[in-house]
């Protein structure tokens, strides 16, 4: 629900709190099309397809072929209907819960283009349909400034009146003039807009194609996320490819990669390797963005880092930007070869303004931050899940009502008001996930509490670089401790299953299965089968890596989602070959790193690695 559907003019910002805390348990619930009327493009089945003699239609239908959408307000079953038709002939409708996002959206006059994506079934079974919508208002952009050009208007849209440094502006001629380039920034200085500027610009201007490859998913979806935000109205077209996106995703992910119909993909390295065939012809990358990139000399068992090197000289030399706050002599030297890094530029900013306050293992967590927010400026508390966010921005908006949640299950237009409310010192206190914080530079933030732990050190990074970038003082409370990290293991447990756990899951899901197929949803499954550390999650996830290596088949049809069964190979299936489960695994191993650390070092270390980069000591700070 829009929070402005029944309003004529936008609220109060104490209205807007109130609307928004009322509508906190719908946001959790979890509608993951809420926000699919502001994409700019998706991949859906249809539906109805079965009815009225549409199969004699549907089995003729080729792949890109055009259709057209029509809304149907006057459905007596629902006034959102949007049918799907080729000529004369209606092959069905838009699934009910996407109808009601974008009816809206056609409604105000705007156009929607589509075409035959798949065509699934056939033989025994009745046909199905997946088609690919374009928004045609996106896919006409870019919208730029009526004096300027792709150039201004995707600096407008990144970073808005604020002016790049002099270390930004360095990067982005080494990449004008072709360079392969290497950036050493610390955290807070501005490391991902020198890969968002000259990706949008040369996508809108020369359909040049960006790969964006980052250590762990959820910060590739993090970014994607914020990147569909704000590159997305000027007709930039953003892709995430992991082992963690749904299946509609997938098939879209997968048919653009065939066609090439996409600017931008925010991947893993596992994804990236994995899949590089994919990569080799129409979707050839024009620039390669290793996000993160000591990782390739930190993670050398991490099959996928060895071999982007490799990827790189399969592709034909694609142009190389590598990113990091940490790289002495010997990373520098490893990154550098590997990725034949031509120029480079170091930024040695210190930021002597941020403080880590050692708050580790506190108890009482709510009075802790009820003490501290009473008096302190604006401030970002960090939370692990949109539950725990809504949770603890309700408890303590009796202490400051000038407090909201933010996160991914909140809609978009709420997300950019609470944005814009933050900004102008409307809102003193922002509750949120990881979701908040990418792509949106705040100067001001005087307190950044972490009120759980990160998953690495990335993300404890970048959620402590938010704080203080006017260069005013500012400071980072950690209120984290065992008992977090306890909880963190937990949860990788459960999305990221261990050999063992895959082969428990998968002889018990057989024993499930009736014809060697299952209807059951994940939560049911996982209720059936009532093996230790094993919910829906854990299901989700083995079903997908044993998609990954052919032991089922994941589908849908007019009876909803089915897994279906392969013969049992006679061959030993090596399960590590998943995309998933080698994602998985950086995931587990990467946190086993960073709680070493982050739970054991003096507080005065953890605040040096957070306000000044790593860097080589023999050689130039600037080159080529």
């Amino acid at each position: 629900m829009n929070l402005f559907d029944t309003e004529p003019e936008a609220p109060t910002p104490d209205t807007f709190l109130d609307r928004l805390f009322a509508q906190s348990q719908s946001y959790l619930d979890g509608d993951r099309f809420a926000s699919i009327g502001d994409a700019t493009h998706f991949y859906t089945k249809v539906v109805g397809v079965t009815f009225e003699g549409r199969q004699d239609v549907v089995g003729g239908m080729v792949e890109g072929s055009p259709i057209e959408l029509r809304r149907q307000p006057e459905n007596p079953f629902d006034p959102n209907a949007i049918g799907v038709w080729t000529g004369r002939l209606q092959l069905g409708y838009i699934r009910r819960q996407i109808a009601r996002e974008i009816a809206r959206h056609m409604d105000a006059g705007e156009r929607y283009s589509a075409s035959i994506g798949s065509l699934t079934g056939g033989g025994t079974k009745n046909f199905g349909l997946n088609i690919s919508i374009v928004r045609e208002n996106a896919k006409q952009a870019p919208i730029l400034p009526a004096e300027g050009t792709a150039s201004a208007s995707v600096l407008e849209a990144l970073i808005g009146e604020n002016q790049l440094h002099e270390s930004q502006i360095a990067v982005l001629d080494r990449l004008q003039a072709g360079k392969n380039t290497m950036t050493i920034m610390g955290t807070g200085r501005g490391k991902s807009l020198c890969f968002q500027y000259p990706a949008a610009v040369r996508a809108i201007e020369d359909y040049h194609k960006t790969v964006v490859l980052y250590p762990l998913r959820a910060l590739a979806n993090d970014q994607y996320e914020a990147l569909l935000v704000r590159l997305g109205p000027l007709g930039v077209r953003v892709f995430r490819a992991n082992g963690s996106i749904d299946m509609d995703a997938r098939a879209d992910l997968m048919r653009v990669l065939v066609s090439g119909e996409w600017d931008i993909i925010c991947s893993t390295p596992e994804f990236f390797t994995y899949h590089l065939d994919r990569f080799a012809t129409a979707s050839r990358p024009d620039l390669i963005v290793v996000d993160e990139a000591h990782h390739i000399f930190q993670s050398k068992h991490r099959a996928a880092y060895s071999k982007i090197g490799e990827a790189i000289q399969t592709l034909g030399h694609p142009q190389v930007l590598a990113l990091t706050a940490t790289a002495d002599d010997d990373v520098f030297e490893h990154v550098a070869k590997t990725l034949g890094i031509e120029a480079w530029v170091i930024d040695t900013n210190v930021r002597k303004n941020l403080h880590m306050v050692d708050a580790r293992g506190t108890f009482n967590k709510i009075k802790y931050l009820q003490n501290h927010i009473r008096e302190t400026g604006k401030a970002i508390i960090y939370t692990m899940s949109r539950a725990e966010a809504t949770k603890v921005a309700e408890r303590l908006r009796p202490t400051v009502s000038q407090i909201a949640f933010y996160h991914a299950g909140v809609p978009t237009a709420e997300r950019t008001e609470i944005e814009r409310m933050f900004r102008q010192n409307e809102l003193r206190v922002v509750v949120a996930t990881s979701a908040f914080g990418e792509g949106i530079d705040l100067p001001d933030v005087r307190d950044v509490f972490l009120y759980h732990m990160n998953f690495d050190f990335t993300e404890f990074n970048q959620q402590s670089g938010r704080a203080g970038r006017d260069g005013k003082d500012a400071h980072i409370h950690m209120l984290f401790g065992e008992k977090d990290r306890r909880i963190n293991d937990f949860i990788i447990e459960r999305a990221a299953p261990t050999i063992f756990t895959l082969r428990t899951v998968y002889s018990e899901l057989r024993k499930l299965a009736i014809a060697d197929e299952l209807r059951y949803t994940y939560v049911d499954m996982a209720n059936l089968m009532q093996i230790d550390k094993v919910d829906a999650s854990t299901i989700s996830a083995a079903i997908r890596i044993f998609a990954d290596t052919n032991l089922v088949t994941i589908g849908q049809d007019d009876d909803g989602r089915f897994v279906r069964f392969h013969p049992i190979p006679t061959e030993k299936i090596d399960l590590t070959m998943s995309t998933r489960f080698a994602e998985g695994e950086a995931e587990r191993e990467m946190f086993g790193a960073f709680c070493e650390v982050v739970l054991n070092t003096p507080h005065e270390l953890l605040e040096n690695l957070i306000n000044q980069p790593i860097y080589p000591s023999n050689v130039p700070l600037l080159a080529g």
